[in-house]
């Protein structure tokens, strides 16, 4: 068996096969960071809000003076709908899809002031986007593409031979 034969029947196929599982292991968590924004609501941050009585259970009248108080008027339209959702919800948790101004201070926990009554509210999920370098999906399709020419190399490589064979005969 020649050095070439070796090549082209054994090691363009294993190269192929690499390179084809490095090109999905790109392609595919850089194509999700493409659509992601599309399928999903990254960068909404959750919410849980607790009801007037299990806030005053947390704090048992001992509420620390570093808590901030918010008040629901003062909140942005969709702190306002997080926070309503949240009250509906039977776990007490929304997502809060929009302008989030008060975000560091509920982040931390803080107190929101709906109807008079106090409710904690804090973040419990931030939710992040997934970030991918903007070349990762083209570049991992390619060598998906790559890989499966090393792969298909074996049999192009021997009718290549099949026709020189021929063309010498004649």
């Amino acid at each position: 068996m020649s050095d070439e034969s070796i090549l082209f029947t054994y090691i363009a196929p294993f190269v192929g096969v690499l390179v084809v599982a490095v090109g999905i292991g790109a392609a595919v968590p850089g194509g999700y960071a493409i659509i992601q924004e599309d399928i999903t609501t990254c960068d909404s941050p959750t919410v849980a809000v607790e009801g007037p009585e299990e806030t005053t259970e947390r704090f048992n009248e001992s509420r620390p003076r570093t808590l901030p108080t918010l008040y629901y008027e003062n909140l942005s339209e969709a702190e306002q709908t997080a926070f309503d959702e949240a009250l509906a919800d039977p776990i007490g948790e929304a997502r809060v899809t929009g302008d989030f101004p008060n975000g560091d201070t509920i982040r931390n926990g803080s107190i929101i002031v709906y109807e008079g009554e106090e409710h904690y509210a804090t973040v419990v999920a931030e939710n992040p986007c997934f970030v991918a370098p903007e070349l990762q999906f083209p570049l991992g399709v390619f060598a998906i593409i790559f890989g499966v020419i090393g792969i298909l190399s074996p049999p192009i490589y021997r009718k290549l031979v099949e026709l020189e064979e021929r063309a010498n005969v004649e």
